[in-house]
């Protein structure tokens, strides 16, 4: 999903995400060294051209509070976004809110905050210059069971090339192991970004 949540995975322990979408995929590594702290990692594929890796990033995001033991949370996150020639394509930053509505069987995620795009990367006769942009959406997971819940987001680059995406996550293993498969368009007719995706995420127990 493209809308974070205001949580960290386990403390003292790590987790592993990997995804196969339509137009990209993804393998993704983090660690949280300290209680409210994530750092992660990962290797990005074009879907659409064969599998060759062609992008790497590297992320961090901390958060206040305890989102099930408080019922809200909030944090802040920021990144980069490398080309494996080397290149800065990316930096991010964006504010994620989370709150548990329905008895605390669902969440609501807001998230507000900016990219800057570099354009020209590798065009001859064209200097990179920076694109700005402001990114805000709204997602919830909204719980059928204790192994299913339903998925379904909105967000936007600058309140203007918006997107939807939906679908069902399922927790194959409790506190362990759940996957998501899921599907989105954007609002304009010949936008079909993000596509198919599904993904897996493995989240062990704390292991030191």
């Amino acid at each position: 999903m493209f809308v974070d949540d205001a949580t960290v995975t386990t403390e003292r322990s790590f987790q592993i995400e990997t995804w196969y979408g339509s137009r990209e995929s993804w393998f993704l590594t983090a660690i949280s060294p300290v209680q409210g702290l994530e750092i992660g990692t990962g290797i990005g594929v074009d879907s659409r051209d064969g599998f060759d890796p062609s992008n790497w990033i590297l992320e961090a995001k901390f958060v206040s509070g305890n989102l099930e033991g408080d019922g809200s949370a909030i944090g802040l996150a920021a990144g980069i976004l490398h080309n494996f020639d080397g290149d800065l394509e990316e930096f991010f930053a964006y504010i994620p809110y989370s709150r548990m509505i329905l008895d605390d069987s669902s969440v609501l995620h807001f998230n507000i905050g900016f990219e800057a795009i570099q354009k020209n990367i590798g065009l001859v006769g064209l200097d990179p210059s920076w694109e700005y942009e402001l990114i805000t959406g709204i997602r919830g997971d909204f719980g059928i069971t204790d192994r299913f819940a339903l998925l379904g987001e909105v967000a936007a680059a600058n309140f203007s090339d918006a997107f939807y995406q939906g679908g069902l996550r399922i927790t194959l293993v409790p506190d362990l192991l759940e996957m998501d498969i899921t599907y989105g368009e954007g609002f304009r007719r010949q936008e079909t970004a993000p596509g198919f995706n599904i993904g897996i995420s493995f989240t062990p127990d704390q292991i030191w």
